[in-house]
């Protein structure tokens, strides 16, 4: 819970590095915004975040 009540906006966050470092920040207590190239993609990513950190 470092992170807890920040913010992280993270660009290219639907996979990759972008996906991990998200998935990390989440795990640290940050709220996380992932910006993507698709609306889809990041609809995907999105889910699988909410499904591990609900």
């Amino acid at each position: 819970m470092r992170l807890k009540d920040k913010v992280a906006i993270i660009t290219g966050g639907s996979r990759g590095i972008g996906f991990a470092t998200a998935d990390k920040f989440l795990k640290e207590g940050a709220s996380v915004v992932l910006a993507a190239s698709s609306q889809e993609s990041a609809d995907v990513a999105v889910d699988k975040l909410k499904e591990k950190y609900p």
